[in-house]
């Protein structure tokens, strides 16, 4: 289990993207929505973000059940040290992070909305010195109900 060695405060909501891929996806997903609300799974090519798929992360949204890790981006799978596929969001986090992050994901599913976060990897003790960025995006086959979250997740090079 991986344990947090900093304080969750070491993160925080932003207002929008800053890192170009963070915010080339949202771009993307904006764009792939037009009128909608959020756009739905059919809609995302991978083909059309190349660059960005080795730091996606694609959350499977179950009604009464929480979050399960659909996909992880090949830059995710390295920075955690694991592919989390199939396993249940934070499950190898400790108590405070993985309620943390269904909190994220809550927000996105109910809200309807992105979020985007920012500050130090505090979930990742041997890396909790570095930043991060992330985009949470909600996709819905119907418009109304989220099926599932597209995230991104930068990790800038450490210092």
């Amino acid at each position: 289990m991986i344990r947090a060695a900093n304080s969750l405060a070491d993160a925080c909501f932003i207002n929008a993207p800053c890192d170009d891929d963070i915010r080339a996806l949202y771009e993307y997903w904006d764009t792939v929505r037009g009128r909608r609300t959020m756009p739905s799974r059919q809609d995302i090519d991978p083909a059309a973000i190349p660059k960005i798929l080795p730091y996606i992360i694609m959350y499977n949204v179950v009604v009464g059940t929480g979050y399960t890790v659909r996909l992880v981006g090949e830059e995710v799978v390295n920075f955690v040290g694991r592919n989390l596929t199939g396993q249940v969001a934070g499950s190898i986090m400790e108590p405070p992070a993985a309620k943390l992050i269904v909190q994220i994901l809550d927000a996105v599913a109910n809200g309807r909305a992105p979020k985007f976060r920012a500050g130090k990897a505090h979930w990742h003790p041997a890396k909790a010195h570095r930043d991060f960025e992330a985009c949470f995006l909600p996709l819905s086959s119907n418009d109304k109900t989220v099926d599932i979250i597209l995230g991104g997740i930068k990790f800038p090079i450490a210092n």
